[in-house]
């Protein structure tokens, strides 16, 4: 009866840490939350000269920085376990006449990577609607944190075009947000 008391009681003790160990995680889980991070808005042109009907081409491309260290410290946060796109929103910003609008494209995607990192496809458009001057994508949920840990990612934007554009020239607008879970300290 002797023996059984020591290990009863190291059982006890070792339930007992099991059990609060798993609470801990669970807690931190609970306290997980999103943070929804614009991104800065990218215009850029396209001129109808350039642009030939083709399969899919590449529209544009940039690279965009994030400074999570500065997000981590604002927000007193011990790291962040999940990064995807939430919104990507594409405008035509001039010309402003109802007669430049997206129907000389059949499809838009886009895709952010990193150095030595391969391409993701984070949103798309597989059919747009006549007569639209802003094209809201669908976005697929990809985690990207391994990408954006990378501080500065690359993004492409391709798109099917169905010639001629409606003008000479076309000033486009990006705007897009991350949405970020994050775990506090």
């Amino acid at each position: 009866m002797k023996y059984y008391k020591p290990i009863a009681i190291i059982l006890i003790l070792v339930s007992i840490f099991a059990l609060s160990f798993s609470s801990c995680e669970k807690v931190k889980d609970l306290a997980s939350f999103d943070i929804t991070y614009p991104l800065p808005k990218i215009r850029f042109s396209l001129d109808s000269a350039t642009y030939q009907p083709k399969t899919e081409m590449l529209l544009y491309q940039g690279s965009i920085s994030i400074n999570l260290d500065s997000i981590i410290d604002a927000y007193k946060l011990d790291g962040i376990e999940n990064a995807k796109f939430e919104s990507v929103v594409l405008e035509i910003e001039l010309p402003t006449s109802d007669q430049a609008n997206f129907n000389w494209l059949s499809s838009i995607r886009m895709s952010v990577g990193a150095t030595d990192m391969s391409e993701t496809e984070i949103a798309s458009l597989r059919e747009i609607p006549a007569n639209l001057r802003v094209l809201e994508m669908e976005t697929t949920g990809a985690d990207i944190t391994p990408i954006i840990k990378q501080k500065t990612f690359n993004y492409k934007i391709y798109g099917s075009i169905v010639p001629p554009l409606p003008v000479q020239s076309l000033e486009l607008v990006l705007k897009s947000s991350i949405k970020l879970r994050v775990r506090p300290l």
